[in-house]
């Protein structure tokens, strides 16, 4: 895959540096939408900066040093960004916790990663972690979003602010100097992820690995400042860190709103050019779409014209002319019926990017047929992020796209794909054996089987037995 080598060689040294670059660089521009009483709240680069700043010395002030853990366990908001770029800035790494999480992984993530403050959603996740307060004694600090639960140790949003803004007027430059501190190669993230022992581990990355994650798919040309993304899967998994490392890297604004209920209004209201989604949220919308053709009359049409859609289409794949009496008939079923499966996402959409899991063929169908480009990913918490990705026009059924620039991918003669690159972890942490059991001479052996096609494409054929330790 091609891709401008200077954007990726010349990347700032952190997510931190890519944020504040930006903000320098266009600070009255919309960085975030995020949902407030019903109706959407924005906000500029410049004012995110004022938080992140504020919010960033408070943790300072709280005794968070360079590279001590800062946990979150929330749902994707735009609160979280702020909290991971606060703590990016101070020189912190960031784990994270998907909140409905069990209090076992709960207890082992805060303690394995030696979180030493953790921002919480709400009461709920309050109420957890004082379940396991007796597991998690290194946790100093808890910062809560919502509410104000009702104890000394828990600070709001609001209180952190306020200490921060407190301790910037001792020490105006304590942020600047905390950014100056952060290194390229310095520890950025420990993200989770299955273990075989049924713990999940901790996946050390450092802070080049996040950026590269936003500057491999910049370097692509694809993407604006134009572009709206519409940033609803989880921030808690690697697909949703990596596609905020591109918002922040190529710098369009994110609407930021984690809630599956609200995803149809959502995507009514905020019409994005661009949709990162699961295959849950793509079944929601196409549940959503089939419930309003229920009727009988109208299960046929539809019916009709995904036939007629799929055979206009099978007759372009191969250059063949498409009859003028099939055309006229897949326009007008079209515009009567495939064009609500269009309109469920806006009127701007340019493309889904789908990640966390395969995509079902029927439902990749589904949406192909319809005229909505759904571009598949490949990647590992172990990878950083994203390994392959399609492009627009470029995709082909059955693959998950092409190298992203700067990674190497090979095929074993057992027909194990092997990655290599700026993405990789440098191991698990805390587990010596585990992380020599997939990393050997910078090759990550990913345990999945996959072969590459003569365009270069990745095809995943599932996963492999998995490998003793040692």
């Amino acid at each position: 895959m091609g891709g401008d080598p200077v954007v990726i060689e010349r990347r700032p040294r952190s997510l931190a540096h890519v944020f504040w670059d930006r903000v320098e660089v266009t600070p009255d521009a919309v960085a975030y939408y995020y949902p407030v009483d019903g109706g959407w709240q924005e906000s500029t680069w410049g004012q995110a900066a004022e938080l992140v700043e504020g919010l960033a010395a408070g943790l300072v002030a709280l005794g968070v040093g360079v590279e001590d853990r800062v946990a979150i366990i929330s749902t994707t908001r735009y609160e979280w960004i702020l909290a991971a770029l606060a703590a990016w800035t101070a020189g912190a790494a960031v784990t994270s916790v998907r909140p409905g999480s069990t209090d076992e992984v709960v207890a082992h993530v805060l303690t394995d990663s030696g979180a030493r403050v953790v921002v919480a959603e709400d009461d709920e996740q309050i109420r957890q972690l004082w379940r396991i307060r007796a597991r998690i004694r290194d946790v100093t600090k808890v910062v809560q979003i919502d509410g104000d639960f009702p104890d000394a140790r828990v600070l709001s949003l609001d209180d952190l602010l306020r200490r921060g803004h407190e301790h910037l007027a001792e020490q105006p430059r304590v942020v600047a100097q905390r950014r100056y501190a952060v290194r390229r190669e310095g520890l950025a993230a420990i993200w989770y992820s299955g273990g075989s022992d049924g713990k999940p581990r901790g996946v050390r990355l450092r802070h080049s690995a996040l950026t590269y994650q936003g500057a491999a798919p910049a370097s692509l040309g694809v993407l604006g400042e134009n572009d709206l993304l519409h940033l609803a899967v989880p921030l808690a998994h690697v697909f949703g860190q990596s596609l905020l490392a591109v918002q922040l890297s190529v710098g369009f604004p994110a609407a930021v709103d984690g809630d599956p209920e609200r995803l149809l209004e959502s995507l009514a209201v905020v019409r994005p050019t661009i949709l990162g989604a699961t295959p849950g949220m793509l079944a929601r919308v196409r549940a959503a779409v089939s419930k309003e053709q229920a009727g009988r009359l109208q299960r046929r049409a539809m019916e009709r014209a995904f036939e007629s859609a799929r055979q206009v289409q099978a007759l372009e794949a191969r250059g063949e002319p498409v009859p003028a009496r099939l055309a006229r008939r897949h326009r007008a079923l079209d515009r009567s019926q495939l064009a609500a499966v269009r309109e469920a996402f806006g009127d701007r959409l340019r493309f889904v990017v789908e990640g966390t899991a395969a995509l079902d063929r029927d439902l990749a169908e589904f949406f192909g047929l319809a005229g909505v480009e759904v571009l598949g990913t490949y990647g590992l918490t172990e990878a950083g992020g994203a390994v392959c990705v399609d492009l627009p026009g470029d995709h082909r059924p059955g693959t998950v796209g092409r190298v992203l620039p700067g990674t190497s991918v090979r095929i074993t003669d057992e027909g194990e794909v092997l990655v290599a690159g700026p993405g990789l972890m440098d191991g698990y942490h805390g587990r010596r054996l585990d992380t020599r059991a997939v990393l050997a001479n910078g090759w990550l052996a990913t345990g999945d089987s996959g072969v590459l096609d003569d365009d270069g494409r990745l095809r995943i054929q599932g996963r492999r037995a998995a490998r003793p330790a040692g």
